[in-house]
């Protein structure tokens, strides 16, 4: 399994590092970290596109599942009822959990990349990549990559949580609501999706900030390179589906 891994996932992303490195960035590693990370994203974009599709889908339909919940107590029913609703917005409550599962291996395999360190691996690079000569560490001749940097690490989980507030808006405190609504306790899954939403905007950013420091400044320009693009990457998409009413 590790080397099936390795041969589809991290394989090809290491030896487009080396690629870069040697052809692009002329031996800066810390260019190279940001332009594997940006192709990797561009790759995945019309995959990223179907969760984010699937997540605003979703939340439109939050209203009419609740009202199915309220009209149809027997679970049968209202699991066709639910079923039809589904089908009528084109969606399924499982498309955006399989787009994140398919993205995982290649997210992994790049992070993977960065955090073994720095140093050339003969044995995996392609016959028709040449091997640098030169590898330049210090990025902006400030920061040495295969060094731990407190800046990086807290740039790291500041983007981390701009990412998860954007991804997890907290909903409009004056939006209009039964009163029966208000009183009424929530659900397992209310109450899941909450604690995931919590954890996601104020957790996480502290998790990645916190390993980014502990494992070193390639890895936190990595995550500090993949929040940006998502940021900027969500923000353009949920304004075209805006447009598009999906």
């Amino acid at each position: 399994m590790s080397a099936l891994w390795n041969s589809i996932f991290y394989n090809p992303i290491y030896n487009i590092l080396i690629f870069i490195i040697d052809n692009i960035t002329f031996g800066d590693v810390g260019f190279a970290i940001i332009l594997v990370t940006i192709i990797v994203k561009l790759a995945l974009a019309p995959l990223t596109r179907k969760s984010i599709k699937s997540q605003i889908l979703m939340k439109r339909m939050e209203p009419e599942i609740k009202q199915i919940k309220k009209d149809y107590p027997n679970k049968e029913e209202q699991a066709k009822k639910t079923f039809e609703l589904y089908k009528k917005y084109g969606t399924n409550p499982f498309s955006g959990c399989l787009v994140i599962i398919i993205q995982l291996p290649i997210i992994f395999a790049l992070y993977y990349v960065f955090y073994k360190g720095l140093s050339i691996d003969s044995s995996i690079i392609y016959s028709f990549i040449q091997i640098p000569t030169t590898l330049h560490t210090n990025f902006l001749g400030l920061l040495e990559m295969g060094e731990k940097s407190i800046v990086l690490a807290f740039l790291a989980g500041l983007t981390q949580f701009i990412q998860g507030y954007l991804a997890t808006p907290i909903k409009p405190k004056l939006e209009i609501v039964k009163e029966e609504d208000i009183n009424a306790p929530k659900t397992f899954q209310e109450q899941l999706s909450d604690s995931m939403q919590m954890n996601v905007r104020y957790i996480l950013p502290i998790f990645i900030a916190f390993i980014a420091w502990q494992i070193s400044a390639a890895v936190a320009l990595y995550w500090i390179t993949s929040n940006v693009f998502t940021i900027v990457q969500e923000w353009y998409i949920r304004r075209q589906l805006s447009k598009n009413s999906i």
